[in-house]
């Protein structure tokens, strides 16, 4: 009986938490493949044009772009720079 209950209350403990992490907050965003890819392909892109459009750096563009979409996910979008102060 009593390992009944044990078992009773890790079921509960279990439902309580279901879907969320251990400090409660939401499970991250999750994307499709084809979203993620959309995203990263977009980000690529956008860091051949800063370059000037130089041909030859698709891979280290690619790579790039994985890497800041990701931590985008995680962590939310870098913060902007603030404006330059006028004198």
């Amino acid at each position: 009986m009593a390992a009944e209950k044990k078992r009773n209350r890790a079921v509960k403990a279990k439902k309580k938490t279901r879907g969320k992490n251990i400090l409660g907050t939401p499970p991250p965003l999750t994307l499709s493949d084809d979203d993620l890819y959309a995203r990263v392909a977009r980000k690529a892109y956008e860091l051949y044009l800063e370059r000037g459009e130089e041909a030859g750096h698709d891979l280290d563009d690619w790579l790039t772009a994985e890497r800041l979409v990701k931590d985008e996910l995680l962590h939310g979008p870098e913060p902007e720079e603030p404006p330059p102060e006028e004198l």
